[in-house]
This record gives structure tokens, sequence and C-alpha cells, in this order.
């Protein structure tokens, strides 16, 4: 068994109902989070959270793991891509359904290093829409 770090900041967002059915938000958060914690090593650190904004919601995940090549970035979203020399076992669907959800809730995922500097770990931003105003 890992030791994960695992930080979270959630607030109560107002107006946010109906950005994305409950099931398919189950099932986006469950397949990033599952891929954090396979490629994070033991002892690193997994963040979530979740801000609200005039421009929508934003849920971003980063981990501490290898991170994702610019390279590999685009490819990673087709189904059954599995980053080579990873030793990780798995289909290779997951990012695959996050980028399906995402397109179907008319919400964007982009991918890019948790840390910059050093051009390591993960980090997930999924931004959701506003919900349309109630009539």
């Amino acid at each position: 068994m890992r030791a994960l770090a695992v930080g979270r900041g959630l607030a109560p967002a107002t107006g946010t109902a109906g950005l994305i059915d409950d099931i398919d938000l189950f099932i986006l958060v469950r397949n990033l989070l599952d891929n954090a914690i396979r490629f994070t090593p033991p002892g690193g650190r997994i963040d979530l959270a979740v801000q609200a904004g005039l421009e929508g919601v934003t849920l971003q995940i980063k981990d501490s793991g290898p991170g994702i090549s610019v390279e590999e970035q685009a490819l990673v979203f087709e189904p059954f891509y599995r980053s080579l020399g990873m030793g990780e076992v798995g289909s290779g669907l997951g990012l695959s359904i996050v980028s399906a959800i995402a397109e179907r809730s008319g919400a964007t995922v982009e991918l890019g290093f948790a840390d910059e500097a050093t051009r390591r770990g993960l980090r997930v931003a999924v931004r959701l829409k506003p919900a349309a105003p109630s009539p």
C-alpha cells in the first residue's frame, strides 16, 4: 500500500448546479484520481481543487508523478493509448472517457505539468461552462 499526502480545499459554490450530470462528474473525477494515484510514487502528493467563478467551475488535479510529455499530451485522449515504459496496468481508456464526458458536457480538459520548472507531475484542469440562467 502506498502512502500519499492528499490536500483538499473545497468550498461550496452557488449557481453551479446543472453544469454536468452527477454520474458523469463521478466518473470523470474517479478516472482522473485513479490515474493520479497510479502514477504518483510512494510518498508523493495529489492535490484536488475546485474553483467557481464567472466563467464556470474549474476542477484541477495535480500530482507529483512523472507527468506526460508535451508530445504525448494530445495522444493520451485516444482510446487504448498507453505511454510506454510506465509499468502501470490499465486499459488506456481513462483519459479517453474523461475527454468524451467533457465534450458531451461542453467542458474543456487541459493537461500540463504540475511543476513547469522541472517539467514533472501532471496537472489536469477541467473547465465547466456556467449553468444557463433559470427563466
